[in-house]
């Protein structure tokens, strides 16, 4: 545990030293992944699929608010259905203004919740959006939430009227946005799905903010018991259950995502929790302290030992010692030598 601690810690500084740089590239890879994905599914203009388009388009979402980078999505989507029909493509603008503007409206800064549900569903764990709305956001996460799901069926509903344009004149133009509409409002997975996760977010929110002890991690594994119940009965009322063993796997690599950022948002120490009770003139105060988990990086000093330097040190520290010693030596014998010749010289006085 001590070296998740120590890789969480360090992470954490290297974000907070390049954070301007470090933000800027993961919203180009985003930007760069929502395009590319779009192009893969819709991709009916050779011309904004280039590369060149799409890097530029990328740089500008990657300097750029959320809301610009869905705002660009939402253009490039437009810009090959217009390539494939200019009468399919006036729906197709109507619902996504619709969707842009109460997105706005309500939830500016959760741009990445919108075109994360379509991204992620191509890697087939959307699951994870609701669940980690759920941890950090509000129930109003919802509106983009719902907003991604009804993109995602939007995109397959253009695919399927792509193949119909063959033998659809423009007199048929009403019967084109009967379809069109028909298999989004008849959409019954949509709105099932639409309902799962919302009652994610919510089942998920309210745990999160219960006072006992790991209610965050507990509020993951119930946003993700809630996603296989809710998806199991839907996938078998609306008789596809083929989509289950996928949608249990994705609901379980989802829960382990959300908690691995939810580790690397907020640790806590558990086992020193304390209960404090203060008051003011008007209120007395019960408050539980739940102590976070900071560690510091270990100082590793290495000291190097030059052994030929100090070997001489040591021959110089020991002929020193032992010319201070011959020294002190001849001192002495010069002293005793001096006494001698003043005794012998008083005794031949005396005689």
């Amino acid at each position: 545990m001590m070296t998740f601690l120590v890789l969480r810690s360090r992470l954490r500084s290297l974000y907070q030293k390049y954070e301007i740089y470090l933000e800027t590239v993961v919203k180009f890879i985003i930007a760069f992944a929502v395009f590319q994905i779009i192009n893969n599914s819709i991709g009916y203009d050779h011309r904004i699929k280039q590369i060149s388009i799409v890097l530029v388009l990328s740089l500008l979402s990657a300097f750029t608010p959320s809301a610009i980078m869905v705002l660009l999505a939402a253009l490039v989507a437009i810009g090959h259905v217009y390539y494939l029909s200019k009468i399919l493509s006036v729906i197709v603008i109507l619902i996504m203004l619709i969707m842009y503007f109460l997105f706005i409206r309500f939830t500016p800064k959760l741009g990445y919740a919108v075109i994360a549900v379509p991204v992620l569903y191509f890697l087939k764990i959307p699951y994870v959006v609701p669940i980690v709305l759920g941890l950090f956001a509000t129930p109003i996460a919802i509106v983009p939430t719902a907003c991604g799901v009804i993109l995602f069926y939007l995109f397959q509903v253009i695919q399927e009227a792509a193949t119909m344009q063959i033998s659809i004149s423009v007199e048929d133009t009403l019967q084109l946005y009967t379809y069109v509409v028909d298999n989004l409002v008849e959409n019954k997975q949509l709105f099932m799905t639409i309902i799962i996760f919302s009652l994610i977010i919510l089942i998920t929110y309210f745990i999160r903010r219960k006072k006992f002890d790991y209610a965050r991690e507990i509020a993951v594994a119930a946003g993700a018991l809630t996603c296989i119940l809710g998806f199991l009965f839907s996938d078998l009322r609306l008789d596809v259950s083929e989509q289950i063993g996928i949608m249990i796997l994705g609901t379980l690599i989802s829960a382990i995502l959300a908690l691995i950022i939810q580790f690397f948002h907020l640790a806590l120490d558990y086992t020193g929790v304390e209960h404090v009770q203060f008051e003011d003139e008007d209120y007395y105060y019960y408050v539980k302290a739940v102590p976070k988990i900071n560690v510091t990086e270990p100082q590793i000093n290495v000291k190097r030992f030059n052994t030929q330097k100090n070997a001489g040190l040591s021959q110089r520290v020991s002929g020193k010692l032992n010319n201070e010693v011959l020294s002190e030596e001849e001192d002495d014998y010069e002293e005793d030598y001096e006494d001698y010749k003043l005794g012998t010289s008083s005794k031949d006085d005396a005689k």
